[in-house]
Order: structure tokens, then C-alpha cells, then sequence
């Protein structure tokens, strides 16, 4: 006999494995500190680069649009306000994914132990519950409940 309990908590595992399971463990294979670092090294590459083409952008608008002469533009300054530039934008990245990797991995945290207390659950529960009467289970398992289809018959033999 199955005991319904345990199926049912199973079954929720299942559908928990299926639908984040092994994205959580990968999240959750980190710590949380070296998570955040990892995916906010990303998130400072790409914002650097994209910041970078901007930059290039902007100083190829001004010449060949606005027409500015290259030997008037003050350099020193240029390079100043482009690494400030750089420099705001990586740390206002940083910040947002710093705020969203916390969340992220908190949401993980919680699912992942949910998980585990189910886990424990189903492995202290018994495998099947005690018989509600008190036939002895072999008994139970030898002869049908006549009950149940009107018939006296033993499993396996012949009708």
C-alpha cells in the first residue's frame, strides 16, 4: 500500500525539480557574495563596452557632423569626463546588480530550503500506513476484500 502523503510530496518535488530545480542549484552551487561578483563582472564588462561605443559615437557626431576641429578639443578634458562617465555608469550598474543578484539568490534560498524540508518530510515519513483493521498485512495482501468485487477468490486463481 502507497501511502498518498508521501506520493503527493513527491510529486511537488517533481514539478519543483522540473521547473527550477537545476537553475537553482547552479545559483545555489555559489555563495552568495561570489554569485553577485560573478554576475556583476559581466554586468561591468558589457556596460563598459556598450559605454565605450557610446563614447565613440558621440565623438565621431562631433566631428564629422558638428564639424568640430580635432586640434580644438581639449583632450585632457575629453578623457576626463569619458572615464568619469565610464566610472558613473559601472557603479550605477553595479548598485542595480548588486540590488537584483541579492533578490535573485534570496528567492533561490528560499525555494531550495522549502525543498529540503519537503525532502526531509518524505524520508521520515513510513512507506505505507498502518493498516486501518486489524487483519495482519499479510493477510491483506493474500486475499481480496470481498467487498470490493463481490468475489471469495484468491489472487491467481482462476475464476
Amino acid at each position: 500500500m502507497v501511502n498518498k502523503n508521501k506520493v503527493i510530496l513527491m510529486s511537488k518535488m517533481a514539478v519543483y525539480d522540473k521547473k527550477y530545480g537545476a537553475a537553482d542549484r547552479a545559483i545555489f552551487s555559489y555563495f552568495r557574495r561570489d554569485y553577485i561578483y560573478r554576475k556583476n563582472m559581466m554586468t561591468r564588462l558589457c556596460v563598459s563596452i556598450g559605454s565605450i561605443i557610446l563614447l565613440i559615437i558621440y565623438w565621431l557626431h562631433q566631428i564629422f557632423i558638428y564639424g568640430v576641429d580635432i586640434q580644438e578639443i581639449d583632450i585632457r578634458q575629453s578623457v576626463i569626463d569619458s572615464v568619469l562617465f565610464l566610472i558613473a555608469v559601472m557603479a550605477f550598474y553595479t548598485l542595480i546588480g548588486t540590488i537584483q543578484g541579492t533578490h535573485q539568490y534570496h528567492k533561490v534560498q528560499k525555494r531550495m530550503d522549502r525543498y529540503m524540508a519537503v525532502m526531509q518530510k518524505v524520508d521520515n515519513m513510513p512507506d505505507a500506513p498502518e493498516p486501518a483493521n486489524n487483519k495482519s498485512r499479510k493477510t491483506d495482501l493474500l486475499y481480496k476484500d470481498p467487498r470490493q468485487n463481490g468475489s471469495r477468490s484468491r489472487p491467481g486463481q482462476n475464476d
